[in-house]
């Protein structure tokens, strides 16, 4: 699975045959659809970009609910640290305390 904090220009690696290429539609080597995995990484990306907004102007719950849609598309170390600073701000320290140390 690529690194879902890339942005989708940069390069992958097939899930299937783990060839490396640039994005695309198909793989180069198997010929595996491509597709549904870069609507991941797009999703994935839009409500980081809607977290991180809700964030900046105040609205914890929002972003709480946004940081979880990204943890649930892809767990990663990423998506932990922004759910723990999301559980801090909306005031759920032991939970935002749990994700950070999982986070490190």
């Amino acid at each position: 699975m690529p690194d879902l904090a890339t942005d989708i220009s940069e390069s992958l690696r097939c899930p299937t045959c783990n060839a490396a290429q640039t994005w695309s539609d198909e793989c180069r080597r198997c010929k595996s659809d491509l597709r549904l995995l870069r609507r991941v990484v797009e999703a994935r990306r839009q409500h980081r970009e809607l977290a991180l907004r809700a964030l900046r102007d105040g609205h914890y719950s929002t972003a709480l609910a946004e940081a979880q849609q990204v943890h649930d598309l892809y767990p990663d170390p990423g998506s932990k640290r922004l759910l723990a600073t999301c559980n801090l701000l909306a005031g759920n320290w032991q939970q935002a305390l749990v994700l950070a140390r999982d986070a490190s």
